[in-house]
């Protein structure tokens, strides 16, 4: 755990992890077959997840769903539509409960106002995609924000 702070100095909860499980290797192994239209831009890395890439510079893993919403509050995100999205916003990808479970930073649009976004996928890397080509898992909603500090 590394000291970690919104704007407001609330304490967020995170992790650094160091070893790559069997399953997250395997997984990763796997992510060509399964997002042939996903480009790998980093290696592999368990240290931080996409919470920290887009919260923490990369540093740690931020997990809690609490935390997320704290870090939106305190830091002055707002919701914008995805047309009136622009490079340098976020995406948050919510599950049916609406809990956030995946991150990412919107890079383009494509000719069809479709956003390309950067994220890291658990332990593997981080992948340029396309808003909706990414695992599952991760939740079919996804709201865009825009910071305002």
């Amino acid at each position: 755990m590394i000291r970690l702070e919104t704007s407001k100095r609330s304490g967020i909860d995170n992790l650094q992890i160091f070893d790559i499980s069997a399953f997250e290797r395997n997984w990763n192994a796997r992510i060509p077959k399964l997002h042939p239209r996903a480009e790998q831009r980093t290696a592999a890395s368990p240290i931080y997840n996409c919470h920290g890439l887009t919260f923490a510079c990369r540093r740690t893993r931020v997990t809690e769903a609490g935390s997320i919403k704290r870090i939106l509050q305190d830091d002055s995100w707002t919701e914008v539509l995805m047309a009136d999205s622009l490079p340098g916003d976020i995406v948050i990808y919510y599950s049916d409960d609406g809990d956030p479970n995946h991150s990412g930073i919107v890079l383009e649009k494509n000719n069809l106002g479709i956003p390309k976004i950067c994220s890291k996928w658990g332990s593997a890397g981080e992948f340029n995609h396309l808003l909706t080509d990414h695992p599952s898992i991760y939740g079919p909603t996804a709201r865009f924000y825009r910071c305002n500090l």
